[in-house]
């Protein structure tokens, strides 16, 4: 993974994917969820990175917090065309719910299988190659309760991880024979999916993990 330093620049750390010939990768047990976590932790003297609470939404709190369609949300990401030569620069881009669906969504990672049904976020924002990944959070103004004003700061928690958008086929040209081939493109229609917070939550407190946190010494210096 690529980090910058305190100092200037960035560097390139490795990640190891195995530990004593085990593979130290761990996912969710529904075969669905297209997270994995990875245990990693950077010199922080030395690397700029912040981490994020452990208290995530969840599916109980979204009433408590007055979350639903229409709630501010925004994420970083690359952008492929600019990301920074010497330090990683990430855009910041910013949508709102769009939907919040009780049932699963058809959705398609490889174009020669079939849909699976995702449990899934959708927004409405665009999103493009290279903000797959990219960590979403809502943002909870004063406004967040219908008809009534909130005191203190707007109020961040993660929401997800940005799976990609919802496209359309979109005709590019015209055969004038019934025999030939209509090539399509595929166009952004401006609906973006997320992989919920709660998913990830499962991950890093499912029992494996929870072990492997108490029994990490940190190494010496």
């Amino acid at each position: 993974m690529r980090l910058n330093k305190k100092q200037g620049d960035a560097d390139f750390i490795p990640v190891d994917l195995m530990k004593n010939w085990q593979s130290v990768v761990a996912v969710n047990s529904d075969p669905t969820v297209d997270i994995a976590v990875i245990p990693a932790m950077p010199p922080h003297e030395t690397y700029e990175f912040k981490v994020i609470p452990d208290d995530m939404t969840t599916e109980e709190s979204f009433k408590e917090l007055h979350i639903g369609e229409g709630s501010d949300v925004f994420f970083t990401g690359l952008f492929v065309s600019y990301y920074g030569e010497h330090r990683n620069n990430p855009i910041v881009r910013f949508g709102r719910v769009a939907m919040l669906p009780e049932d699963r969504i058809p959705w398609r990672t490889d174009p020669t299988k079939l849909p699976e049904n995702v449990r899934l976020y959708l927004l409405e924002t665009q999103t493009y190659g290279g903000n797959s990944g990219s960590p979403v959070f809502f943002f909870l103004g004063s406004d967040r309760d219908p008809g009534s004003l909130v005191l203190g700061p707007p109020l961040i928690k993660l929401a997800g991880i940005m799976m990609g958008y919802f496209n359309e086929p979109s005709p590019i040209g015209f055969a004038q024979t019934p025999t030939a081939t209509i090539p399509y493109s595929r166009q952004n229609i401006g609906i973006a999916a997320v992989t919920p917070s709660y998913l990830l939550h499962e991950i890093l407190f499912s029992p494996d993990l929870v072990k492997a946190r108490a029994d990490y010494v940190e190494p010496t210096k």
